[in-house]
C-alpha cells in the first residue's frame, strides 16, 4: 500500500514537472502577446455584468451581443487615439519643418536658466548633440507603434472569445482551481474590484488632471493650451512625477520668456489645483471598488511596468494583492488554528 502510494505520487510529480516546463517554453515564446491578453482581460472584467444581461436577460444571440460590445469598446478606446491625430500630429509636422528654430529655442531658454541661477544645466557639446538625441528616438517610437498595433489586434481576438464563451471559460477555471470555494469567490471578487477601479480611475484622473491643467495653462496665456493639455492627460499616468514633468516646464519657459509673473501663478495653480484633483479623485475612485493601501499601488506600478509595460499600470497592483490574498487563502486552506482562519 505504502509502495502505491509512492508510486502514485511520483508519477503526479513526474507528469506536474512535464506540464510547468512545457507551460514555461510556451510562455517564454509568446510572452511578447502577454500585454493583448491582459488588456482583453481588463476589458472583459468590465464588459461582463452587461454580457452577461444581454444573454440571460434580454435574450440576445451570443455573436450579436459579443460583436456589439466589442464595437462599443473599440469606438472608446479610439478617442483618445483620435484625439492624438487631432492634437499632435499637426504640431509633429510643425516640428519637422521648424526644427531648428525650436532648437535655438531651447537653447535660448537653457541659457537664460544659466544667466539666472548660474546653474549650467547643459554643456555646448551636448547643446549640439539636441537634434541627434532627438532623432535617434525616432525609430524607438516607430517600433513602439508597431508593438502598440499588434497588442490591440491580439487584445481584440482574445477578447471575442473570451466574450462568445464567457460562461463556459468561467466554469472551467473555477472547477480546476483545488481550493475551497469561498476562496474561490475571494479570487473573483479580488480580480473584479481591483481590474474595475484602476481600468476606471486612471483614465477619469488623468481626463481631468488634463482639463484642469488646459484650464491653467488658457488662463496664463501658453500657446495652444489644448495641445498641452492633451499631453498633460497622456503624461499623468506615469507614477510619482505625472502631470508635473508638462506643468512644470511650462512654468519654467514663461519665466524665462520674460513673463515671470505668468510662470510664478501657473506653477501655484497646477501645484494646488491640478496635484490636488488628482489627490482627491484618487481617494474616492480607487476606493469605491478595492480599499487598495497606497504601498500596494506603489510596488505594483514598479512591479507591473517592468513587467507588462503600459498595462502594467493594471495589472501590477493586481500581482501584488494576489501575493497578499494567496497568503490568507494559505492560511485558511492549511492552518489548523482556527483564529487564524476566522481572521482570514
Amino acid at each position: 500500500m505504502l509502495s502505491m502510494t509512492f508510486t502514485e505520487r511520483f508519477r503526479q510529480v513526474v507528469f506536474f514537472s512535464i506540464l510547468m516546463a512545457l507551460g514555461i517554453v510556451i510562455f517564454i515564446q509568446v510572452k511578447f502577446l502577454v500585454p493583448g491578453v491582459l488588456g482583453a482581460i481588463t476589458l472583459y472584467v468590465l464588459n461582463r455584468k452587461f454580457l452577461f444581461n444581454l444573454f440571460y436577460i434580454q435574450k440576445w444571440n451570443r455573436y450579436v451581443a459579443t460583436v456589439l460590445l466589442m464595437i462599443i469598446d473599440a469606438v472608446v478606446l479610439l478617442i483618445p487615439f483620435g484625439l492624438a491625430t487631432l492634437f499632435v500630429v499637426p504640431k509633429l509636422q510643425n516640428f519637422t519643418s521648424n526644427a531648428n528654430d525650436l532648437f535655438m529655442g531651447i537653447k535660448e531658454i537653457i541659457h537664460r536658466i544659466d544667466e539666472l541661477t548660474g546653474i549650467q544645466l547643459l554643456s555646448k557639446d551636448s547643446l549640439k548633440n539636441i537634434p541627434g538625441i532627438v532623432s535617434s528616438f525616432l525609430p524607438n517610437f516607430l517600433n513602439i507603434a508597431a508593438n502598440l498595433f499588434f497588442n490591440i489586434s491580439t487584445m481584440f481576438f482574445v477578447l471575442f472569445f473570451m466574450l462568445l464563451h464567457a460562461s463556459k471559460i468561467e466554469s472551467t477555471l473555477l472547477r480546476y482551481i483545488p481550493i475551497k470555494p469561498q476562496n474561490k469567490k475571494r479570487i473573483t471578487s479580488e480580480t473584479k474590484n481591483i481590474v474595475t477601479s484602476y481600468a476606471i480611475g486612471i483614465p477619469v484622473l488623468a481626463i481631468a488632471q488634463g482639463f484642469s491643467a488646459y484650464v491653467g495653462y488658457k488662463i496664463f496665456g501658453i500657446e495652444d493650451p489644448m495641445l498641452w493639455g492633451f499631453v498633460t492627460c497622456v503624461c499623468s499616468v506615469i507614477p510619482f512625477i505625472g502631470s508635473s514633468m508638462i506643468w512644470m516646464p511650462l512654468s519654467v519657459y514663461l519665466f524665462t520668456d520674460g513673463h515671470a509673473q505668468d510662470g510664478i501663478y501657473l506653477a501655484i495653480y497646477c501645484a494646488i489645483v491640478v496635484l490636488n484633483i488628482d489627490n482627491v479623485l484618487r481617494l474616492f475612485l480607487l476606493k469605491a471598488f478595492a480599499d487598495i493601501h497606497p504601498l500596494i499601488t506603489l510596488f505594483g506600478v514598479i512591479t507591473g511596468l517592468k513587467l507588462f509595460g503600459f498595462i502594467g499600470l493594471i495589472f501590477g497592483p493586481l500581482l501584488v494583492s494576489y501575493l497578499l490574498l494567496m497568503v490568507r487563502i494559505y492560511v485558511n486552506e492549511f492552518s489548523t488554528d482556527t483564529d487564524l482562519q476566522e481572521e482570514t
